[in-house]
């Protein structure tokens, strides 16, 4: 028992508790920095998931034709918040020219596991959004400088243009661009519908939103001016220029 053991009865000395707390500290010392760097790698990680997702929130997947909240209000956001809140912007509507859609229909993204969540990043801080991209301060909390988690690395281009060509046949001939007809455009401004016209070929137009719109070719002569000759939907994608023919 512990009576007869001299060696269990001492407990430890006064040198070998030191020694003790040496290594502890020893080893504290070497696993704390290893936990740390892993501790902000996860929230770094997390930060980049979450700005991709804010990202695809606003410009929506364009491999499959969904384009977020630029597709339905026409421009990118204000602000992070649009996505999750209208913030008096239209509610959206089919009830436009060939039922497309268009008006906020969010939310866009998730909210997270509190309210605000998606305002801030894993280090509990605000974002940054400027022109599309998504900045956070990232581990230092210092904006600007090299540690900054950044999404997209540059800013999105949102918009496209759209050149269209209008044919018809006339004494078993193709006529391009007869005169006496113009082409209205119809797209979603700030939520709500916008018609843009070209009057004289040749028909062109810059700077559209991307995503899904209606296009027109209305004749402008008379008999028959304001009569609806022909119509189309056409797909606008980013940065690229959508070629249309429309026949009468």
């Amino acid at each position: 028992d512990a009576a007869g053991d001299p060696m269990r009865a001492r407990g430890f000395t006064l040198v070998e508790l030191i020694v003790i707390i040496a290594v502890i500290g020893i080893l504290a010392a070497a696993v704390t920095p290893a936990v740390f760097q892993q501790v902000m790698d996860s929230r770094v990680r997390a930060t980049q998931d979450e700005e991709r997702t804010l990202s695809g929130g606003m410009v929506g997947d364009q491999t499959q034709s969904r384009f977020g909240f630029v597709g339905d209000i026409g421009r990118l956001p204000n602000t992070l918040s649009e996505l999750r809140q209208s913030d008096g912007l239209p509610n959206y509507t089919t009830a436009t020219t060939r039922g497309i859609g268009m008006g906020w229909r969010g939310p866009y993204v998730n909210d997270g596991t509190s309210s605000g969540d998606y305002l801030t990043d894993a280090f509990g801080r605000n974002y940054v959004l400027n022109s599309g991209q998504i900045r956070s301060a990232g581990p230092d909390g210092t904006l600007n400088n090299a540690d900054d988690i950044v999404y997209p690395p540059s800013a999105p281009t949102t918009t496209g243009n759209v050149t269209a060509t209008v044919k018809t046949i006339s004494g078993g001939k193709t006529v391009v661009d007869p005169a006496g007809y113009r082409i209205d455009l119809y797209y979603a401004s700030n939520g709500a519908e916008l018609t843009v016209q070209d009057v004289a070929a040749p028909f062109s137009f810059a700077s559209v939103p991307m995503g899904i719109h209606a296009i027109y070719v209305v004749k402008t002569a008379n008999p028959g001016a304001g009569n609806v000759v022909a119509q189309d939907t056409i797909v606008i994608r980013p940065g690229s220029t959508t070629a249309v023919e429309l026949w009468f």
